[in-house]
């Protein structure tokens, strides 16, 4: 029996790209997405904040396939703006979506992973979360939680057979900016310095398979992952530490 690999976001961008590469590897893919999906083995319109609606879709896929084998977090928007003129309601919403939903999807699916000794669980964190810019206050601080639970969770599971892995993108060629606060952008720097949204699903896949901690998509820039890089080596020793001892 192939692989099942559930894909939020799946609509468009890197989601859409990490379904179809998924699938040219033979996985079973399910794809959910509030926009009904375009590639999937079983294609789902869902809002990933509607804890009651994800429950059951996760109940019933479990019961159908016996299990989830791999779960790839990518549900998520950036509102853009000075953080004194930014919607509070839009930015509540933005953290359910960014940090909530992966945190709720990942409780549901986990535990089957765990009583069969294996799994991989891929978040599409982002640059974002270790560098906080003056217009996306909000974004940065919910994946900033997404990479802290991401970690945590590596150090957790990893030691029990179960792959984490937290995928770090600069910018990307998706519908990031089609927001409607990103109209008050004077460069669009997003699209200058994009990479595809297929190198970032080669990077999911490589965390599907390998679990590292951390993989890095870099811009068009190239040199982003080396800043970053410096500002993880401690962590890194950290998380180690914490696994072996914790």
């Amino acid at each position: 029996m192939m692989a099942v690999a559930i894909v939020t976001g799946a609509s468009k961008g890197i989601g859409k790209a990490t379904s179809s590469l998924l699938k040219e590897h033979g996985y079973t893919v399910v794809s959910i997405s509030r926009t009904m999906p375009e590639v999937g083995d079983m294609r789902i319109s869902l809002d990933v904040t509607d804890k009651g609606s994800v429950v059951k879709v996760v109940e019933e896929l479990v019961n159908k396939f016996g299990g989830v084998d791999v779960l790839v977090n990518n549900a998520g928007f950036g509102v853009y703006g000075k953080f004194t003129d930014t919607s509070l309601d839009e930015e509540e919403y933005m953290i359910k979506t960014n940090l909530v939903a992966p945190i709720v999807f990942t409780k549901l699916v986990l535990p089957h992973m765990l009583k069969k000794g294996s799994g991989s669980i891929v978040n599409v964190v982002s640059e974002a979360a270790y560098v906080s810019t003056t217009t996306l206050a909000v974004y940065s601080a919910s994946k900033a939680g997404l990479a802290s639970f991401t970690n945590s969770l590596w150090a957790t599971v990893s030691k029990m057979g179960i792959k984490v892995s937290g995928i770090y993108p600069g910018p990307v060629k998706t519908n990031f900016t089609s927001h409607p606060s990103f109209a008050g952008m004077k460069t669009n720097i997003f699209d200058k310095y994009a990479v595809e949204a297929e190198d970032v699903a080669r990077a999911v896949l490589k965390g599907i398979r390998t679990g590292k901690r951390e993989i890095y998509v870099p811009s068009r820039l190239k040199v982003d992952p080396y800043f970053l890089k410096l500002s993880s080596i401690m962590q890194e020793i950290t998380y180690r530490l914490i696994r072996r001892y914790f």
